[in-house]
C-alpha cells in the first residue's frame, strides 16, 4: 500500500505528461509529479541560497522553494511572466519556475523514446510536433539539494 500523499501510477497505462518550455526547449514532467501550476508568486529570499533559487513561497501553509529552471540549467533566467510547477508534496517542497506551460498530453502521444546523454534528462521524447526532454525528477532534486549545500 502506498503511503498517503505519494503519487500512484497505474501499471498498465502510460502517465500523462505536462509540457512546458524553458528558453527554446520543450520539457515534460509526469503530470502526477505536479501538484499545481501557478503564476509566478511573491517570493521571500532564502539566505545563502544559490542564485537559481528565486526564494521561498507559501503554498497552502507549506514553505516551498522556487527554482528558476533556466538559471539552474545555465541557459539564462526564466521569463518575468513565467509560471511555476509546484511539485507533489511526496517528492519535495519545491516549485520549478518555467517560461511557459503548454498542455497536458496522454503518454500515448509519445511516438518514440530515446536515451539522453544528459543525466538530468530521463528520456528524449519524439512527438508528432517535435522533441521534448523529459526531466529526471529524482536527479533534478538531488542536484538542487547539492547546490543548496555548496
Amino acid at each position: 500500500m502506498q503511503p498517503t500523499g505519494t503519487p500512484v501510477r497505474m501499471s498498465n497505462e502510460r502517465p500523462r505528461l505536462l509540457l512546458f518550455a524553458v528558453r527554446e526547449n520543450r520539457y515534460a514532467l509526469d503530470l502526477q509529479d505536479v501538484a499545481e501550476v501557478r503564476c509566478l508568486p511573491l517570493t521571500f529570499p532564502i539566505p545563502w541560497a544559490p542564485s537559481c533559487i528565486k526564494g521561498a513561497m507559501n503554498f497552502h501553509g507549506r514553505v516551498v522553494a522556487v527554482l528558476d529552471l533556466a538559471m539552474f540549467l545555465n541557459v539564462g533566467a526564466m521569463a518575468a511572466d513565467g509560471s511555476i510547477l509546484v511539485l507533489h508534496r511526496g517528492l519535495a517542497n519545491l516549485a520549478v519556475g518555467v517560461d511557459s506551460v503548454g498542455s497536458i498530453i496522454p503518454g500515448e502521444y509519445v511516438l518514440e523514446e530515446d536515451d539522453s546523454n544528459d543525466p538530468i534528462i530521463e528520456k528524449l521524447l519524439v512527438m508528432a510536433d517535435g522533441e521534448v526532454k523529459k526531466l529526471a525528477v529524482e536527479i533534478l532534486l538531488k542536484r538542487v539539494g547539492e547546490a543548496m549545500y555548496r
